[in-house]
């Protein structure tokens, strides 16, 4: 009796871990976009032209998981135009935050 309550207890703990664990995965998401966000309107306000390549393909890298329609959108900004990755941004940020919601 004894040992079964041991198991329940470190099945418990373990399954805290695990809700725990998934929900830090789920606020990185939405924590990865904030960064962008906040790089972009940087870039922005301080008329520093277009975005960096090296920007530019991390947020792909991004973005690719995510929606392949918001990929396309920023795939079509071949000028890397800051203003339009910052839209696509926002729309990303729009289909996590329910996400993280929900969970």
């Amino acid at each position: 009796m004894l040992s079964d309550a041991i198991e329940e207890i470190h099945r418990e703990f373990e399954a805290a871990a695990t809700r725990r664990d998934q929900e830090l995965r789920r606020r990185a998401d939405v924590r990865r976009v904030d960064e962008f966000l906040l790089v972009i309107e940087d870039i922005i306000e301080n008329r520093r032209g277009s975005v960096p390549a090296p920007m530019m393909d991390e947020i792909v890298r991004f973005v690719r998981p995510i929606s392949r329609k918001l990929l396309r959108a920023l795939n079509r900004n071949v000028a890397r135009d800051p203003v339009r990755v910052l839209d696509v941004l926002f729309d990303v940020q729009q289909l996590l935050l329910p996400r993280l919601m929900v969970a």
